[in-house]
């Protein structure tokens, strides 16, 4: 009997250290933060311990504020022809890729300008004059990139910086990595950009919230959507500006004319099967406004939701596939 009961009390305490629960884990990366939400047996001190691993090895290839990552190498490099890891010539063919369906307004090479303007990380407080823009134009451009079989070539001393798709490729890379890990029921956030695999465990779809500008930072939610194994991804004007005596300037630079964006459109949220994908679109339509955003959305089947800013009041406009998907 004593045996029996011993052999009880094991299969008891395995049986609730084995019980499936919810693990949620936060932390720093790319100068914002990171959320996973899953579920599972493991330990959430040492699951974070690997994701943080994760970061640091992902950061390495593709951080512009580390000098020895791959990415500040290229850009440091003397040469014009430089070798690419796998994963950096995954990234540039998908820029490459999307800076031609956006007709250009997604651009790596814009870097130079970003910083001109005060932001990035070079960037000094002032307003570039118009013969400093020129100068700056002529240097960037997305087709002056070549990418041949594990090779890059570009003209040397041009500055590629990934940080408009690099969140949402984390959020992609961070879930293949998790499900590698056993875990197929997961969210996985990066400072805004966000993608789910799988239902939670009581069979319903996880459910994000698109933010809508207010005083405070996410106190209001403009729209809550399902995603099914999908991942969005939100460029907004409110957050990030910078403030030149009475004049204001949107964060979002076009790379057509080397200057911030002025039109009414102040966020965007695209909704796509990949993170990255959804993350660079976002920051392209972002950057062409709703009136040419509209256009393009429709014409690349894109699941997209404009907020635009008329007097006082805030319109939201949504392509055809978005419609659709929230029906």
């Amino acid at each position: 009997m004593k045996l029996f009961l011993n052999i009880t009390i094991i299969f008891f305490l395995f049986s609730c250290q084995s019980e499936t629960r919810p693990i949620e884990i936060q932390g720093k990366t790319m100068g914002t933060y990171y959320k996973v939400k899953t579920f599972g047996t493991a330990s959430p001190d040492e699951l974070k311990k690997d994701i943080d691993k994760f970061f640091q090895l992902f950061n390495k290839i593709f951080s512009t504020y580390i000098s020895d990552s791959e990415l500040s190498k290229i850009n440091n490099s003397k040469f014009d022809k430089v070798k690419l890891s796998d994963s950096m010539k995954k990234v540039l063919e998908l820029s490459l890729t999307l800076s031609q369906k956006s007709e250009g307004y997604f651009d790596v090479t814009v870097g130079p300008l970003v910083n001109a303007w005060g932001f990035g990380p070079g960037g000094k407080q002032k307003i570039p004059t118009a013969a400093e823009i020129e100068k700056l134009l002529a240097t960037i451009g997305y087709q002056k990139l070549k990418i041949n079989d594990e090779w890059l070539e570009r003209p040397h001393g041009m500055y590629i910086d990934l940080s408009a798709l690099a969140k949402g490729f984390g959020v992609d890379e961070l879930i293949k990595f998790l499900d590698f890990k056993g875990y197929s029921q997961v969210l996985v956030e990066i400072g805004g950009e966000v993608r789910v695999r799988g239902l939670k465990p009581d069979g319903k779809t996880w459910t994000v919230g698109i933010e809508g500008p207010s005083d405070k930072l996410g106190t209001k939610i403009a729209k809550v959507v399902k995603l099914d194994n999908m991942a969005m991804a939100t460029s907004g004007s409110y957050r990030n500006y910078l403030k030149y005596g009475d004049n204001v300037f949107n964060h979002t630079i076009d790379p057509h004319t080397g200057r911030p964006v002025t039109h009414k459109t102040i966020s965007v949220s695209v909704i796509h099967d990949y993170c990255a994908d959804a993350d660079a679109w976002a920051t392209a339509l972002m950057s062409m406004g709703v009136e040419k955003g509209l256009k393009v959305a429709n014409r690349e089947s894109l699941k997209v939701y404009f907020q635009v800013k008329e007097n006082d009041s805030i319109k939201i406009i949504t392509s055809d596939r978005f419609k659709d998907y929230v029906k």
